[in-house]
């Protein structure tokens, strides 16, 4: 058994039972005989879109607790946790933000930017800008191994 930090979504609403978590990468999880690591730190943030419900949400490192799982998420082939960092293009905003999001379903790039793009409530960049109105300037996806 590993320790994997997790949160849960915070939409009322969300079709996932409370129960469910949303696991976020850790390198090198410590086994469940240890102490499950003191992460984040204070002042850490993560914008988390759930899968279930297509809501995000600013998580900060209040929100995240440990869980025991038989593996770690590293070693899940079905689940891939990815990162869309998208650079607004308002003028004079030069913003990078990044969405996280925990894919069961392998999809493609322009699939993780759709998905984002239609999250709820409608995307913004760390300034505020919503994306729909003041574009994308640059944008890259990837697997994201930690946060």
């Amino acid at each position: 058994m590993y320790w994997q930090p997790v949160v849960r979504c915070k939409n009322p609403d969300c079709p996932t039972p409370s129960a469910a978590r949303i696991r976020l990468p850790y390198p090198k999880p410590p086994k469940t005989d240890a102490k499950a690591p003191k992460w984040p730190k204070e002042g850490w943030q993560a914008r988390l879109i759930c899968r279930d419900c297509d809501h995000w949400y600013v998580y900060e490192a209040g929100d995240v607790q440990w869980a025991p799982y038989t593996s770690p998420l590293a070693d899940q082939s079905n689940l891939d946790f990815m990162c869309a960092e998208l650079t607004c293009a308002e003028a004079g905003c030069k913003s990078k933000t990044r969405w996280y999001v925990l894919d069961n379903s392998q999809m493609s790039e322009s699939e993780l930017f759709e998905f984002v793009l239609r999250a709820d409530p409608v995307v913004v960049c760390e300034n505020g800008h919503p994306f729909q109105i003041s574009g994308i300037k640059t944008q890259k996806a990837s697997k994201a191994e930690k946060i």
